[in-house]
């Protein structure tokens, strides 16, 4: 049986990503995290989101409670081709909601719950731009459904494990070339649509050398699963009714990356608390190639990433104005897989990334309201893997965020 892959990715994508850690990873679940480039992820102890990065951090949280917030993220990026000088676009948002429960079952034993969106986003490249023939649309989308358990095993040290059902989404838009009986042309549309479940997991420790210092380390498993789904191919013009076609036999094995995240916070006085973070992402055994396959008759193609592993580091800052309003500040530098131009495509335009953020909470009785800005600087990238169009990438990001917690 011929098999026809498209050569680029179509599930572990996001230049949007960009709009966030390297690669296709999303930290987006934590409004008060946004304020300070998620500096001190996990155990600074300020709202419900500490299973989804150390769920050791789940015992700083002194009373009951829920979550819910959405984050915006808004990805700006223009094109501009290395060898003909056409130019094109991407501007378009992206929402991320998550929520979060939390249950303290004694002064011991943390119990919580939450659903947030680990891994995703897309690239949008207009049709009729000259990226098109090498690169569309691509969608991720995957949703973590945890719960997660915290032990305060001493009055320093708490440890916590995180379980996830994982669902995963991709869909991917690209176009098909060929004979067109006068020479080589487009054939078509092609499309990918594939969605499947598999498990993941955390693990985390915290340590508290003082109640106002304290450091976590946590480590989450590299998940992988089979998605399963259609290709469907639209032939154009002559070609609509004798090559369109649907295979319901649609496969891929998308590879989502171990981590490791150490984080830390220290309270300096009534007023200020700093904040840190280092998180490493094994990129190298999760995405050297990528294969997506169907029976349509073709080629396989397996397209060569070889990415490298990086590491983010992040410092924040709160200020405790009074019992009511605090406010943050962070910046960020995050590392990306791509090593080179040779490393990137037009569907993962991915490059290294400086952020600043900014945010604030107020506290009204059982209520906190958070807030969070993110402004990311990106580095021009060029594209000029094998099979893509040659391109320049010059990129920026922002990102929004608002959450609302109530506590019992």
């Amino acid at each position: 049986m011929k098999k026809y892959t498209l050569t680029a990715i179509a599930l572990a994508v996001a230049c949007a990503s960009q709009a966030h850690a390297a690669g296709y990873q999303l930290n987006e679940y934590s409004i008060t995290g946004l304020g300070r480039s998620f500096a001190g992820a996990g155990v600074v102890g300020d709202d419900y989101s500490a299973l989804a990065y150390n769920p050791a951090g789940m015992t700083l949280m002194k009373r009951s409670g829920f979550q819910g917030s959405l984050t915006v993220a808004e990805m700006m990026s223009d094109v501009k081709s290395n060898t003909t000088g056409d130019s094109t676009d991407m501007h378009y948002g992206v929402p991320l909601p998550s929520g979060f429960a939390h249950w303290n079952v004694n002064d011991k034993l943390f119990l919580g719950a939450g659903i947030y969106v680990p891994y995703g986003l897309s690239t949008k490249h207009d049709q009729e731009g000259f990226v098109a023939g090498s690169a569309r649309k691509s969608e991720l989308e995957v949703i973590d459904s945890s719960v997660a358990g915290a032990y305060k095993v001493t009055d320093k040290l708490s440890l916590g494990a995180t379980l996830t059902l994982r669902y995963i989404h991709g869909h991917m838009t690209g176009d098909k070339y060929g004979d067109v009986g006068y020479g080589y042309g487009k054939l078509g549309d092609a499309n990918y649509d594939l969605d499947g479940w598999t498990g993941a997991g955390t693990i985390g420790a915290m340590y508290e050398f003082t109640p106002n210092t304290r450091v976590g380390i946590s480590y989450k498993f590299r998940s992988i699963q089979k998605v399963k789904g259609d290709f469907t191919f639209n032939g154009q013009g002559v070609y609509s009714s004798v090559l369109s076609d649907v295979a319901s036999d649609g496969l891929s094995s998308p590879d989502l990356p171990a981590g490791i995240l150490v984080s830390g916070y220290h309270k300096l006085n009534d007023k200020i608390g700093l904040s840190s973070s280092v998180r490493w992402t094994e990129w190298n055994k999760s995405f050297s190639s990528f294969t997506m396959e169907s029976s349509f008759a073709g080629s396989s193609v397996t397209q060569q990433y070889d990415w490298r592993n990086t590491w983010t580091v992040s410092a924040g800052a709160d200020y405790y104005y009074n019992d009511n309003w605090t406010f943050r500040v962070g910046t960020a530098y995050d590392q990306s897989p791509a090593k080179s131009q040779f490393n990137r495509t037009n569907r993962i335009p991915d490059t290294n990334r400086i952020w600043l953020s900014a945010g604030l909470s107020y506290v009204s009785d059982n209520w906190q309201i958070d807030a969070g800005y993110a402004h990311l600087f990106m580095q021009k990238g060029n594209v000029a893997m094998e099979g893509n169009t040659p391109a320049e990438y010059t990129s920026s990001a922002n990102m929004y965020g608002i959450n609302f917690q109530y506590k019992f």
